[in-house]
């Protein structure tokens, strides 16, 4: 039996017009659904708190944009199941379709013509607690500079004066990291980006840095709250002299893909790449 999960950003315009329509599709087609109780009552759906609407699923869909898919993955926790993403706005680097698009990819997917994408987690360790993310992890002071010390497999590299420092996956490599000039890396390659934040000094430039290493954050002098943000979805403030561990993941996202759109493809659209300026 098919069972299919359902997250949804429902603050997107028709949000809950949409799961309707999709439970009454996945019902047409003896597809179990789950959704979140944080919605309204979907006739023919079950409903479960959102930590537990992947239990007992095969699929998970998440209805909105790239946040969507980000918050789906950390209720998942270390149980990650296929990933489908369904764009209710503009275009994501992470959602395989849009709604105009979603039927015509859901009919594939039902019929099994898809590949599952596996993408790499980056995992910060400090005092024992482990925070895993699958975009970037942030380390900051929100309302002036910070000071870190990084050493990569027990080597000093550098000492960051910045408003803060990104350690970002691939994935991660497009979004916030890009944000802050870090490069675009594809989404396959293992390696990690170091991305620091508005840098005191023009000289410290963002750099990447194998999977392989083990790289170790230490925070200095600051009597100000430092944080530790994973995907936006957690946070943990971080003491003075305090060290984080980060590590590749044990684990992997695994997003649905049909063929839609290639990484290049998606990056020329969104980038508009190609296209002469104005």
């Amino acid at each position: 039996m098919k069972r299919w999960g359902i997250v949804v950003n429902n603050k997107r315009p028709d949000a809950e017009a949409v799961v309707a329509q999709l439970v009454a599709w996945m019902r047409e087609r003896s597809i179990e659904a789950v959704v979140e109780d944080s919605i309204g009552p979907v006739e023919g759906a079950e409903r479960a708190k959102p930590e537990g609407v992947s239990t007992f699923c095969n699929m998970m869909l998440a209805l909105g944009g790239d946040g969507t898919i980000l918050r789906t993955v950390h209720l998942m926790g270390e149980h990650q199941k296929p990933i489908m993403g369904i764009n209710l706005g503009s275009l994501g680097f992470l959602t395989e379709t849009s709604q105009a698009d979603m039927w015509k990819t859901l009919e594939q997917v039902e019929c099994g013509r898809y590949r599952t994408e596996e993408r790499a987690m980056v995992m910060a360790e400090c005092k024992g607690e482990k925070h895993y993310a699958l975009n970037d992890l942030d380390i900051r002071v929100p309302t002036r500079l910070i000071e870190l010390t990084v050493e990569v497999d027990k080597e000093f590299l550098n000492r960051y004066y910045a408003d803060g420092l990104l350690i970002a996956t691939p994935t991660g490599s497009t979004a916030y990291s890009l944000a802050a000039g870090g490069p675009i890396v594809q989404p396959d390659m293992s390696v990690f980006v170091l991305t620091p934040i508005c840098p005191h000094t023009l000289g410290i430039r963002p750099m990447i840095v194998s999977m392989d290493k083990t790289i170790e954050v230490t925070v200095h002098g600051k009597r100000e709250q430092c944080l530790l943000v994973a995907d936006g979805q957690q946070v943990r403030t971080l003491e003075d002299g305090e060290k984080i561990t980060v590590t590749k993941a044990d684990r992997t996202v695994k997003l649905v893909k049909t063929q839609q759109a290639s990484f290049y493809n998606i990056l020329r659209t969104k980038l508009k790449w190609g296209a002469r300026g104005e």
